[in-house]
């Protein structure tokens, strides 16, 4: 019989209080930030908005490859659905808030070019979710809940985003360079390209409606905030909140544009990348990759800020636990997470930054990324049936 110290099985109880003493740090170190900076900026509101992605993320348990294997194996269509909650939020509140005032697009829209790699991309990031069982953002919620088999995972995720921008010159040149971003509001306006893509998103929540979560949470209003998983469509709408707020502030919402940065640094370190890479210092598609040097800035704040909202959320709902994983298990981690990187820094973001934020401003390159990942995942599960595989 395996026991767990005393400390590891108290904090994997429900603990409200101090997961919310651990938010509300998280919180005081936005304020000092705004301090040491001179007002409410980069920093701040990087570490805000990780917050509440991480726990967005963690109460909803959000994830693409989950949504799928719920679907296909127990036809239960709840994260399928919270996903298109977060579309149609991101989409509603961008577009409607850009038409309604007359704006013009944000600086970094999230309008990424569309070339043959794009779905190819798309695809085996799919493929490598299954592997990896989740994606980038699934493994970084991992690591905050204490699951061990997280840290492989990141690591070769690190090492495949490193590898995409050693190839980053090639993948320039054959594909990416003179490549054109539709964008629907150029075609039907602002108020016609939300009308079509919430038509699209109705269309496709009507053909799941049948296989909706017919159960619903028991408890106070505490324990369903606090303790209980959230509704998938509860953390969706959300998470949709919060990428059209991203892009208010001027920053879309995403994590492998931090990713990308810190891997880059490294390529270029270590000699696997010249300084100069034509798009990613000026920017492609709405993400800029600048060479920096490491330090406190807001790239590292707002994964910071992500691992402490999904670690609050899973100690006030008692899901933390160190779990530890078996040799195949790592072994798979390696193979998917490299992939993961990999394909990510090709297509230039994934399912938040390149899917839900391009669809928030009517970018064809998200739907593009969307449905190709999804395919991927489609395929990828019907060789990896078991449901433990993909299961929270």
């Amino acid at each position: 019989m395996t026991t767990r110290p005393l400390f590891w099985k108290r904090l994997s109880e429900p603990r409200p209080g101090l997961g919310l003493l651990v938010f509300a740090f998280s919180l005081s170190v936005a304020g000092l930030f705004a301090i040491l900076d001179g007002g409410f900026g980069d920093r701040s509101w990087a570490l805000v908005a990780g917050v509440a992605f991480g726990v967005a993320l963690q109460r909803g348990e959000l994830s693409l490859v989950r949504a799928w294997r719920d679907l296909l194996q127990l036809k239960d269509a709840g994260q399928l659905l919270g996903f298109l909650a977060a579309l149609a939020m991101a989409a509603t509140l961008t577009l409607g808030t850009l038409g309604a005032l007359g704006l013009e697009a944000p600086e970094h829209a999230r309008i990424g070019p569309v070339h043959w790699l794009l779905p190819v991309a798309g695809f085996l990031f799919g493929v490598a979710s299954v592997i990896a069982r989740g994606g980038v953002m699934v493994h970084m919620r991992r690591l905050a809940e204490g699951s061990l088999i997280a840290l492989p995972a990141m690591l070769a995720t690190f090492a495949g985003f490193t590898a995409g921008v050693a190839l980053w010159p090639w993948t320039w040149d054959l594909a990416v360079s003179g490549a054109p971003g539709f964008w629907l509001p150029e075609v039907t306006g602002y108020f016609g390209a939300l009308a079509f893509q919430i038509a699209a998103i109705v269309l496709m929540a009507a053909a799941l409606w049948r296989f909706r979560p017919k159960g619903e949470t028991a408890g106070s209003f505490r324990d369903r905030l606090l303790v209980s998983p959230w509704p998938a469509w509860a953390a969706g709408a959300l998470l949709g909140a919060l990428v059209a707020v991203s892009y208010a502030a001027g920053e879309p919402l995403g994590l492998i544009a931090e990713c990308a940065t810190l891997a880059r640094v490294l390529a270029t370190a270590i000699g696997l990348a010249p300084a100069e890479l034509p798009g990613l210092s000026e920017g492609v598609g709405g993400i800029a990759v600048p060479l920096e040097a490491f330090g406190l800035n807001q790239h590292v704040v707002i994964l910071a800020g992500f691992i402490a909202g999904a670690f609050a959320a899973a100690l006030s709902s008692g899901r933390f636990a160190i779990a530890g994983f078996t040799l195949r298990e790592g072994a798979a981690m390696l193979v998917g997470g490299f992939l993961l990187g990999l394909s990510a820094m090709t297509a230039l973001g994934a399912i938040t930054g390149e899917a839900i934020a391009g669809v928030a401003i009517g970018a064809a390159s998200g739907w593009i990324f969307l449905a190709t990942a999804s395919l991927g995942i489609v395929v990828g599960l019907t060789f990896e049936p078991r449901i433990e595989m993909t299961a929270p």
